[in-house]
């Protein structure tokens, strides 16, 4: 017997115990760094069944890779001396730029998907443990320079 489904309601998955309120994962960015936002947006997405999750995981991955991509820019840029050195604290904007404009992309994406999924009884967990130690975990361990600029 089928049954009448919205197209963008999420599907029960395993790890619906697992999901957050979108905004947890944006609190990740500025507190931990891309290293833990952009999995854990990631894994939300699949927690909570999202109809965009292949999308979602894309956008994560465009992300790192966007990433990688900004490092050498910079790194071309200011090895090759093209600008003046005092610009290179005004370059270092581009990074915390494109890391919050993907996280606010993946935020607002979640969101709609969030919305449905507590109208349907989906219960989302508390975000702050997951925030609190990937910000104790960023200050403690510290990333090599350049591992800040790619992943942090």
């Amino acid at each position: 017997m089928s049954s009448y489904r919205i197209a963008d309601e999420p599907a029960p998955t395993g790890l619906s115990h697992l999901a957050v309120n979108p905004i947890w994962p944006l609190f990740a960015i500025m507190f931990g760094g891309s290293w833990l936002s952009w999995p854990w947006f990631v894994v939300n997405a699949w927690a909570m069944g999202s109809p965009t999750r292949i999308k979602e995981a894309g956008i994560a991955a465009m992300g790192f890779g966007g990433n990688v991509l900004v490092t050498i820019a910079f790194l071309l840029v200011y090895g090759l001396q093209v600008l003046p050195e005092w610009t290179a604290p005004y370059l270092l904007i581009l990074f915390s730029g494109w890391k919050l404009g993907i996280s606010y992309w993946l935020f607002v994406r979640q969101g709609r998907t969030f919305g449905l999924f507590e109208y349907y009884g989906g219960h989302a967990r508390n975000g702050v443990p997951v925030v609190f130690a990937g910000f104790m975990l960023r200050s403690w361990v510290g990333f090599p320079p350049l591992l800040v600029l790619v992943a942090g």
